[in-house]
């Protein structure tokens, strides 16, 4: 049975230990908290230790466990969303390509030849590989393990370069994203460890990531689904459209409906809505229309939503997230988002 994927992170923030005597406790503690939440990753970038994880709560609580649990001192950077790059538009030939090291005084010579493609819009990136697709030369799909391969484990240490070389693009330095990579072959001196092929599978792809040139930019998108009274609909409507949304629907119904009747399903008794002191003073009757508003919008723009709905909705309005995956960004939001990380 395959191994239950997280969700992919949609939100960075650095991690600045206070001094350098706290920068070893730091680094293990968040090596020990990522073991505990698979959700959580760490990954340090140009010397800047970076926490990924699935949106601003998360982080809120990764940060508190850190200082709570494991008793460290740091700073936590500002929270923003994790962007993703595709493949660039630039014809790359798919010749094999070598990497030399050294080794002992000798030289080591290994070959990778990979077919690299962007893909196509019916075809579903694996979460496991942050939405690419990567097979071997029969087109199984390559795995990736987060132990050491073994020795005899080519294609393991294949696939640690080959996550190596989409953790960071050599344009923008985002994760890479929608690509095909089969491995369609590969050549090694036997008595070389093995371990230099995963430098030579990342080297030879992050050389062809570079001559594709800077692809375009995608953005993580939530669904959003929120209850309002009909006379802030408008408003509603208006705020998620401005802030790059899309309405889907637009839904109707009297006021507790869908409403639970006090009881959940573990029997403890939460007092319906309509019986709460805020609802009780409310000027709005029991016949009085509630709207579901049903969008998709991007992330980034909605991170305050809770706080604009406040107002817009008197404090009636109401609202669930979830996860809808990352969408290519137009070509005047692309231009934001690399000023934004200070690529453009």
């Amino acid at each position: 049975m395959r191994d239950i994927i997280p969700p992919p992170p949609v939100m960075t923030a650095s991690v600045v230990p206070n001094t350098h005597a706290d920068l070893q406790p730091v680094e293990e503690a968040l090596q020990a908290l990522s073991r505990t939440d698979p959700s959580v990753r760490v990954e340090t970038h140009e010397g800047q230790i970076l926490v990924h994880g699935l949106g601003a709560l998360h982080l809120e609580i990764v940060e508190g466990r850190l200082r709570n649990e494991w008793n460290v001192n740091f700073e936590f950077g500002t929270r923003r969303v994790s962007y993703r790059e595709g493949l660039g538009p630039a014809v790359v030939s798919p010749e094999p390509s070598s990497w030399t090291t050294e080794l002992g005084g000798k030289q080591v010579v290994s070959t990778v030849q990979f077919t690299v493609r962007a893909l196509e819009p019916d075809e579903q990136g694996d979460p496991v590989w942050n939405g690419n697709i990567v097979v071997k030369e029969d087109d199984v799909p390559l795995t990736i393990s987060e132990s050491t391969p073994s020795q005899r484990d080519l294609r393991g240490y294949i696939a640690q370069g080959i996550s190596t070389a989409l953790s960071s693009s050599p344009h923008t330095s985002l994760i890479s994203t929608h690509i095909y990579i089969k491995v369609e072959k590969y050549e090694h001196p036997k008595d070389a460890p093995s371990t230099v092929l995963a430098g030579a599978a990342a080297r030879v792809l992050r050389e062809w990531l570079k001559k594709a040139g800077m692809g375009p930019i995608f953005e993580p998108y939530i669904r959003l689904k929120v209850n309002v009274y009909e006379e802030s609909l408008g408003r509603i409507v208006k705020d998620i459209t401005e802030h790059g949304g899309e309405v889907l629907d637009l839904a109707s119904g009297a006021e507790g409906e869908d409403e639970v009747d006090g009881y959940l399903s573990d029997a403890l008794f939460v007092p319906p809505e309509s019986l709460s002191p805020s609802s009780l003073a409310s000027t709005h009757d029991a016949t009085t229309l509630r709207r579901s508003i049903h969008a998709v919008a991007p992330l980034s723009r909605m991170l305050n939503f809770s706080n604009r709905l406040r107002a817009l909705s008197a404090g009636h309005g109401v609202f669930e997230m979830e996860n809808a995956g990352f969408k290519q960004v137009a070509s005047d939001r692309r231009l934001e988002i690399l000023k934004e990380i200070g690529r453009a």
